[in-house]
């Protein structure tokens, strides 16, 4: 079953760096470690066997004749050699033939051995494992040569090598860890470039400044390519928005005027003198409320347009912004006395905006109030550099609050007609012009929803 685009998890160039790098030393170390493995168990068993032959040699050297028979004069130090601090078994014989003169019956009589050169066994002796060395030795006169056997346990052997392995293991193990240390500030400190060029892109503030080329010299040589593509990428999709934003307005400016032409005529057939019906009079009121959003649709097109290209870094007087908004709401809706309220501050509050924009965006926050709320509606102008616009309707559900901002969204589609541009359009200039947008309920058990526009203040202020 193949992944859904986006669900595989993004890799780690830092993490496939760094094992790029401590692998091949990780592995370079397991081949030392075995290497020295198998060289210290070679230098263990050479040097106990050579031990364990020179005990034979002594052993050996004391057999001699008397009186006829083969006497052996095995001292307590004879065997010394083989002492060691793991304190190993010892055991030893010494054979005529078959016949034991001296020694322990388990060890037995190798068919293989020789007067020549000790020969090595590996067997077990009382259910102690031992390593065993024998050697003949060929006496004149007598009828069967005499096999010296000496064998010690293991435990010296197996604790030399422990101490070894030990020995092997902590080098390269500090070394792979030193390594993997040290790598990954050298990596970190390798990437503080794309760093800084993450930083880069991210900083920029304002709509425009999302198509700007990104700085291909704060990139490493080896991510220019990358780079220059996604600065190509960003040519050709700034071109194509450009183009959509230009057909909108285009489009939308075309429109208003048949739709004017639409309004007037309209207006004049409700003035004419005759005698509607009822039923024509409906017909005509619903044609001018038609004809009325579709130019109110259109003028939210271009203001969507307008919002998406701009890229304000003008002053603007808020109270008289609002005030503008407030006389275009009260000509353009027949709104009880007392339905829609102004309150502005006694000095004049400059703020960084277009004026223009600044009213279409209080009108908007007006319309959408009366459209989905309940009077009064308020629009408060702060001090501050903020504009607050309420209503007294039942607000919206708190789920919902994060999406009223979105294009074509609405919140309760079967109760309120409308496009689901007019709060977008509002938050798409705020950002044109450095401002904030934000919707909540109004708090302290009260009924309504709150539009708060927050500007930054002008240099020119």
């Amino acid at each position: 079953m193949s992944e859904a685009p986006g669900s595989r998890r993004p890799h780690s160039l830092v993490t496939r760096l760094l094992i790029a790098q401590v692998a091949p030393l990780a592995l370079f170390a397991v081949v030392v470690l075995a290497v020295g493995a198998w060289t210290a168990h070679r230098v263990v068993a050479e040097t106990a066997d050579r031990l364990l032959a020179g005990a034979l040699q002594t052993i050996r050297e004391t057999v001699s004749v008397a009186d006829g028979k083969v006497t052996v004069d095995v001292a307590p130090w004879t065997l010394g050699l083989l002492d060691g601090p793991e304190r190993d078994a010892v055991f030893y014989s010494v054979r005529e033939g078959d016949r034991l003169i001296t020694g322990y019956e388990e060890l037995p009589r190798l068919p293989d051995a020789s007067s020549d050169a000790p020969i090595f066994a590996d067997l077990s002796v009382r259910g102690v494992p031992v390593r065993m060395a024998q050697q003949t030795l060929t006496i004149p006169g007598r009828p069967a040569p005499v096999t010296v056997s000496v064998a010690q346990s293991l435990d010296s052997r197996r604790a030399s090598l422990l101490d070894l392995y030990r020995s092997l293991l902590l080098p390269p193990t500090l070394l792979v860890l030193l390594a993997a240390l040290l790598i990954w500030p050298a990596l970190k400190w390798g990437l503080n470039s794309l760093k800084r060029l993450i930083d880069d892109l991210t900083r920029r503030p304002g709509p425009r400044a999302d198509f700007a080329p990104a700085d291909i010299d704060l990139a490493p040589r080896e991510f220019q390519p990358v780079l220059t593509a996604f600065n190509h990428l960003l040519a050709r999709l700034e071109a194509s928005t450009s183009g959509v934003q230009r057909f909108a307005a285009d489009a939308s400016h075309q429109l208003r005027t048949p739709l004017s032409v639409v309004a007037a005529n309209l207006d004049l057939l409700a003035g004419a003198p005759r005698t509607w019906t009822a039923r024509e009079r409906r017909l005509i009121d619903d044609s001018r409320d038609a004809v009325a959003g579709m130019t109110r649709l259109v003028g939210q097109l271009l203001s969507t347009a307008r919002a998406d290209g701009a890229r304000i870094k003008s002053s603007a007087d808020l109270g008289r912004a609002a005030r503008r908004a407030f006389q275009m709401a009260k000509a353009r809706r027949s709104a009880p006395n007392g339905a829609l309220r102004l309150r502005l501050p006694a000095e004049a509050v400059v703020v960084l905006g277009a004026e223009d924009l600044i009213a279409e965006q209080i009108l908007n926050l007006i319309d959408n109030a009366f459209h989905h709320g309940a009077p009064p509606v308020i629009v408060h102008v702060r001090t501050t550099g903020a504009v607050c616009v309420w209503d007294h309707g039942p607000g919206v559900d708190e789920a919902a609050l994060p999406r009223l901002t979105d294009r074509f969204f609405r919140a309760a589609p079967s109760q309120a007609s409308g496009s689901g541009l007019g709060l977008a359009i509002v938050r798409t200039l705020a950002e044109a012009q450095g401002g904030q947008f934000g919707l909540s309920n109004r708090s302290g058990g009260r009924s309504g929803l709150v539009g708060r526009l927050t500007f930054q203040p002008s240099a020119e202020e």
